[in-house]
């Protein structure tokens, strides 16, 4: 028994005895799934999301309206004329080298990311701009998009253009 107990013993301290604590390039046991044994280095292109869009815009509260329609036009247009244009309800934000304000405002139930000219400025949104927010939607908002995006061009002073978000 005391050889069987020996041997076992001996075999356990052979295969855990490949590497010191503090020498982490020779070959040993790396752990059952295959855990490195040399400490991953944390890579300096981290982005942090607390210092990102999603948190500013998080901790701003939406408006949240309701209109008779349904129709997902008339609740984007809804959208973008109550859109933010001011930063105390709605955050900077660059579309296409152009600086925009934007919020987020539920109608009847449907959030939408808005993004608006800043209040004061006309400006006509440049033909790709539309596709180009629905694109960046996910990464400003944390959301994906439900929808394509809508555009108000007309009157100048309240254009803008507004994704539905899918938040769940």
């Amino acid at each position: 028994m005391k050889r069987l107990l020996a041997s076992a013993c001996l075999i356990c301290t052979a295969l855990s005895g490949c590497a010191g604590l503090n020498y982490r390039h020779g070959v040993g046991f790396t752990g059952i799934d295959g855990e490195p044994k040399v400490p991953t280095v944390q890579s300096d292109r981290t982005v942090s999301r607390a210092a990102g869009p999603i948190a500013e815009l998080a901790a701003r509260t939406p408006q949240r309206l309701q209109v008779a329609s349904g129709d997902p036009a008339v609740l984007a247009e809804t959208a973008i004329h109550n859109g933010g244009q001011t930063m105390a309800n709605a955050i900077p934000a660059t579309l296409g080298g152009a600086q925009m304000m934007l919020s987020t405002v539920e109608v009847n139930g449907v959030p939408h990311a808005v993004l608006r000219l800043p209040e004061g400025q006309r400006m006509r949104l440049s033909d790709g701009s539309g596709a180009g927010f629905a694109d960046a939607v996910p990464r400003l908002t944390g959301c994906l998009a439900a929808g394509p995006a809508y555009r108000r061009d007309r009157p100048a002073l309240e254009a803008g253009l507004a994704v539905p978000l899918n938040c769940r």
